[in-house]
Parts: C-alpha cells; sequence; structure tokens
C-alpha cells in the first residue's frame, strides 16, 4: 500500500542534566526518502529517533508530520503510521513469534492469518521458530522478528536504530530489501547508522 506521510524537524534540539547532546537540528524527509543520521557513539542518533517517534520530548523545537492533503497530524495519528526498529524495543518473551506479530498488527487494527503471520516469519529468516516463544530466542533471531513485525505493520514511517545489530550477511539482505520496497511504497525511512552499508539507500543525511 502507497504511503505518504512528509515529515519536518525545525530546530531540535535535546539537553539530559543540563548537558546538550545536540542543537538546532533541522531537516525534512519527504515520501519515498531515506534520511541517514549519522554521528559517533553517544551523539544522540537513538535520541533523535525517539523524539521522532513521540517517546520523547525534544528540550526545544517542533516535529510536525504532514497526510497527502497537506493536513498535519496529532500525536496519535502519528504514532499509528511508525514502526520502530531499536535495540530497546523488546516483543513479548512469552509469546511466540507468530503470535508476537498477531498482537502487534491487531494493535493496529489489522488481522492476519496465522498462515500470514508464518510467511511473514520465514520472509525474516525464522523459519520454524515462529512457533517457539520468544524467550528462546538469539539476539540475532529477536531482531529479524522486530524487522518482521515493521514489515507486518505496513508502517509511513520506518524508524530504524541500527538495524544491522546482531545480523548475519542474510539478515542484512532482509534489511535492504525491506529498506527498499519502503522507499518503493512511498514510505519515510529514518535510519540511525554510522555503517555506510546501512546508509546505501540515504538521499539525504543529519549529522550529529
Amino acid at each position: 500500500m502507497k504511503t505518504n506521510i512528509r515529515i519536518f524537524l525545525k530546530n531540535i534540539s535535546k539537553s539530559f542534566g543540563g548537558r546538550l547532546l545536540f542543537s538546532n537540528i533541522t531537516a525534512g524527509c519527504e515520501p519515498g526518502q531515506c534520511l541517514a543520521i549519522t554521528g559517533h557513539n553517544g551523539s544522540g542518533k537513538s535520541t533523535l529517533l525517539k523524539i521522532i517517534a513521540g517517546l520523547l520530548r525534544p528540550s526545544s523545537g517542533q516535529i510536525t508530520f504532514f497526510n497527502a492533503s497537506g493536513q498535519e497530524l496529532s500525536v496519535g495519528e502519528r504514532q499509528h503510521c511508525i514502526g520502530m526498529v531499536a535495540p530497546d524495543l523488546a516483543m513479548y518473551s512469552a509469546l511466540t513469534g507468530m503470535e508476537n506479530i498477531l498482537f502487534w498488527t491487531n494493535m493496529r487494527g489489522t488481522m492476519l492469518t496465522l498462515a500470514q503471520a508464518e510467511r511473514l516469519c520465514s520472509e525474516a529468516g525464522l523459519g520454524g521458530a515462529g512457533r517457539k516463544q520468544v524467550q528462546t530466542y538469539s539476539t540475532g533471531m529477536r531482531q529479524r522478528l522486530k524487522l518482521a513485525v515493521t514489515k507486518a505493520l505496513k508502517p509511513a514511517v520506518w524508524l530504524l536504530d541500527e538495524p544491522y545489530s546482531n545480523l548475519d550477511a542474510a539478515g542484512k539482505a532482509y534489511v535492504r530489501e525491506l529498506i527498499a520496497g519502503a522507499i518503493n511504497n512511498d514510505a519515510v525511512v529514518l535510519l540511525a547508522t554510522n555503517e555506510p552499508e546501512e546508509a546505501r539507500y540515504a538521499g539525504g543525511k543529519i549529522e550529529l
């Protein structure tokens, strides 16, 4: 499904305990565009993604989302169109991989079948592990599941925090496939990374 969301960041700053992490970040991202967020460890890449996701508030500045008609989205509407993959976002460990996919899609108002959830697990490289509890998963398998859930949600906005983390070559190829598919469907992709290969689809860059 094609999407058409525009995101604008204006003079975004963030401080923690009096320490300025970054300041005056201004950028825009159009449908079908990937924007890379780069910087050394501790520069605030993950923090900026969380601000865009609405999980943190900026110390100053404004973030706006606009739909295809040019109308600004409310905070609730923004959250409904976002899919996020990040190291500190966890799946439910007592559920299976397939059950996690069904749970998160149902929360967004999308009803998938068991067969569809199983196919998503297979495409992510989980195979039969999709029927096992997440608490049995390795870190790489958990990362694959996060990516599979995001694909299932078909978000208009993809927020990816170092999506190659803990993945082998096949897993990295899956990430590249997801990013290319999202861009092809006119999604907005914001990618926090220091890996040149991860940022290969980026048409713009925010350097922290």
